[in-house]
């Protein structure tokens, strides 16, 4: 399994959609960080340090989250349509353990990604020269891995069975609600009818994208850390990846 992970690692990091969205999200950090502004809230300037730190956090928690499932779309796919599985099964390996190791390296990708974002991101905190914050940069850049692996993995069991399109939309779906959870949790409670009864469904059912990358946020920040958030999180990957071996493919 280990082997088929680092060759499609080593693929995905050839995929020029892996680089141009990096950039793009740099880009964002950088434009959105060397703003200035007059406008305050309560009495703090809306380019502090705290407010664009925030802003910035989950703008590179929402490019991180996409990222992973663009590249997690055709990667169990293509595999088969170049009709060389059978190569794989005739060394006894089965699908699920083939399954899970394209699937480890969409995940491995996708963080890889999301670490070079945090790089960029650790620079905004030097450049503003908030040491304090770099102290917990590592584990919070676990806690939003979790995010990253959620959507990769659904993406990747998705891709099993259905259509890359399909899978694709499904996963842009689950990241938009995932982020927009805490918006969308407000909204549930105005909603009325068929629209508010679907709503409740999917924040139950779909993990709290924004309030685990809020987690990481406070821990660098030194406030208090739900930890309820990240271990639901969790749990979705355990869930998800269930479909590992459900899922089955029809052998080329």
């Amino acid at each position: 399994m280990w082997v088929i992970m680092e060759n499609a690692f080593k693929e995905r990091m050839r995929r020029k959609e892996l680089y141009i969205v990096v950039g793009i999200g740099i880009f964002i950090l950088l434009l959105c960080g060397s703003g200035t502004g007059t406008i305050t809230i309560d009495g703090e300037p809306i380019t502090s340090f705290d407010n664009m730190f925030m802003v910035l956090h989950t703008m590179m928690n929402a490019v991180g989250c996409i990222l992973a499932v663009v590249l997690s779309i055709r990667t169990i796919p293509n595999e088969y349509e170049r009709r060389n599985s059978h190569l794989i099964w005739v060394r006894g390996i089965s699908q699920t353990t083939y399954h899970a190791g394209l699937t480890l390296a969409n995940i491995f990708s996708a963080m890889m990604a999301m670490g070079i974002l945090y790089l960029a991101l650790a620079g905004y905190i030097v450049i503003n020269s908030r040491m304090d914050y770099l102290a917990c940069m590592i584990p919070a850049f676990l806690i939003v891995c979790v995010n990253v692996a959620v959507a990769s993995i659904l993406t990747s069991v998705l891709s099993i069975k259905l259509p890359g399109m399909v899978a694709g939309m499904i996963g842009f779906v689950v990241v938009f609600v995932g982020i927009l959870h805490g918006v969308l949790d407000v909204y549930k409670n105005i909603a009325g009818g068929v629209a508010g009864i679907v709503l409740r469904g999917l924040l139950m059912m779909l993990p709290d994208m924004n309030g685990i990358q809020a987690q990481a946020q406070n821990l660098m920040a030194r406030k208090t850390v739900n930890v309820h958030v990240i271990l639901v999180g969790v749990l979705a990957i355990y869930v998800i990846s269930i479909g590992l071996f459900v899922c089955k493919k029809k052998e080329a």
